[in-house]
């Protein structure tokens, strides 16, 4: 059966404001350096790099009715994000992220308002419902309400793929015994623990950790190992253990997860095999990578195609 032609994501979305100073830093001071806003948040990012990819992607989030809920909506739109179905809530504040950096780059400081998120209710959802009924893939951190995230899963796995991001170790639990239907799982070690109940330690470890991921009724998941790669495990019971290749230089590490689950839903649309799905994705996340944005703004399918044949 042909997969149906969009994808509809549904989380986070926010303004990233970074303060870097040129000195070390003084507190209880101004400290002059340099400062850059940019869009972030997990479902935007994995939405916006699958989009650059060329998948039809719908959007739904919950952003307040100020400067950077349109700041938002403009940034989504130049990059060929559709921002039709997003909630503008009155007199909130939309998602923002305020980090200060030392001179080489480490955080210092960091203050996160997201609560606008947790506006977005089931019954806004409800309001999507047709929507996210024809889709071919629904993608959504964990950064949404519980219910909201009950009613996801509830309604719409086991009709439609359901990829889940767990965003976090604290997030990570609005997930737990709520596995079961989810199409495709992508959690970094630490969180695996937590959906797992187990602790890794060693490379058998974390074969248990998948298998109990998976024994909870996950179709897929691809366990993220950092610089080690990634673990991959599903429920025909394959297993693959991909590593990435070595890069000379790291220009920014942020986004390399999200971009990887843009490359995950690609994949999915264009129905590679896991070999190909493996291989895509990961180049996804290393173009990420190779970019000091947290989003690639050169990232496309010809880019992806080109960097995959130059590189087998």
């Amino acid at each position: 059966m042909k997969a149906k032609p969009y994808v509809v994501g549904v989380g986070a979305v926010n303004v990233d404001v970074m303060g870097r100073s040129k000195r070390p830093l003084v507190s209880e001071d101004s400290n002059p350096g340099q400062i850059k806003i940019s869009i972030g948040g997990a479902t935007h990012n994995a939405s916006e790099n699958a989009c650059r990819l060329g998948l039809p992607v719908k959007f739904i989030t919950a952003t307040g009715d100020d400067y950077f809920g349109t700041l938002i909506r403009t940034a989504c739109e130049n990059a060929g994000l559709s921002t039709e179905h997003f909630f503008a809530f009155s007199g909130q504040v939309s998602s923002t992220y305020l980090s200060v950096h030392n001179r080489d780059g480490e955080m210092n400081i960091a203050v996160s308002d997201m609560n606008v998120l947790q506006s977005l209710s089931p019954a806004h959802l409800e309001q999507k419902g047709e929507l996210l009924a024809n889709a071919a893939a629904i993608t959504f951190d964990t950064g949404l309400p519980q219910e909201t995230i009950d009613y996801l899963l509830q309604t719409y796995c086991g009709k439609t793929a359901v990829f889940a991001d767990p965003v976090s170790t604290t997030y990570a639990e609005k997930l737990a015994g709520r596995l079961d239907g989810i199409h495709t799982l992508k959690p970094n070690l630490l969180e695996a623990e937590v959906l797992s109940g187990l602790k890794i330690r060693t490379f058998d470890d974390l074969q248990q950790a998948a298998c109990r991921i998976i024994d909870c009724g996950v179709r897929r998941v691809f366990i993220s190992l950092g610089k080690n790669g990634v673990y991959y495990q599903d429920h025909s019971g394959i297993t693959k253990l991909r590593q990435p290749r070595p890069l000379d230089q790291i220009a920014n590490a942020t986004g390399a997860g999200d971009a990887f689950l843009g490359g995950l839903l690609y994949a999915y649309i264009h129905d590679l095999d896991i070999d190909d799905t493996l291989t895509t994705a990961m180049t996804v996340s290393t173009l990420a990578i190779l970019s000091e944005q947290t989003i690639n703004p050169h990232m496309s399918e010809s880019l992806l195609k080109a960097t995959i044949a130059n590189n087998i």
